[in-house]
């Protein structure tokens, strides 16, 4: 199963038409296929203190566990959303801080990390108000560097590298049917069955 953690608030967005486009083309490919729609879904972001406490001892809310247990029956994810602030949107951030918890996603050893999620691959589109080539000259390395060592690497997951589609705003419809092609694309990155 490939589970697209989706962290948009409008089903009339560009974005909201990539999810669609991805699914399809995942579902194409014969992958069954789960879309986490974080803002249909009404996902709580904020991990308040008596959560965080309860998760360092393994405890953990219904609707966290719930994700968990689709993170774990997951063989790929990808996490698919427009940057907002230089990062994911709130409701995105949240999922992580909830989510990926300690016990779940990681351990820790003298404060070192104990990855947990062994290699599952994660992938990441995200899409930009910013052109591509202005992108690439400003943001782009120092983000998807943190997404890799912050997330993927801190948790354990095998890094894909993320896809970004720039001029999410302002594209014709040549430029969009272009990153479309190239969503289509990014499903045959992922090595999605384990040998049995």
């Amino acid at each position: 199963m490939h589970l697209i953690v989706h962290m948009h608030p409008s089903k009339d967005s560009f974005n909201h038409a990539v999810l669609t486009t991805y699914q399809e083309a995942l579902q194409k490919a014969g992958k069954e296929v789960v879309v986490r729609d974080l803002y249909r879904l009404g996902f709580a972001p904020l991990l308040m203190q008596a959560e965080y406490e309860c998760s360092l001892l393994n405890r953990y809310e219904d609707d966290v566990a719930k994700e968990h247990a689709y993170v774990k029956q997951a063989e790929a994810i990808t996490f698919l959303f427009p940057v907002w602030w230089g990062g994911f949107p709130a409701i995105g951030k949240g999922y992580l801080d909830r989510v990926l918890t300690y016990g779940f996603a990681y351990e820790l050893e003298n404060e070192s990390p104990i990855p947990k999620m062994e290699g599952k691959p994660l992938g990441m589109i995200y899409t930009t108000g910013a052109p591509r080539d202005v992108w690439e000259k400003g943001q782009k390395h120092w983000m998807e560097h943190l997404f890799k060592a912050a997330i993927a690497d801190f948790c354990g997951f095998r890094q894909i590298p993320p896809l970004h589609l720039g001029n999410a705003v302002l594209a014709d419809d040549s430029e969009r049917e272009r990153m479309f092609a190239s969503v289509r694309a990014y499903a045959s990155e992922f090595p999605f069955f384990r040998e049995s």
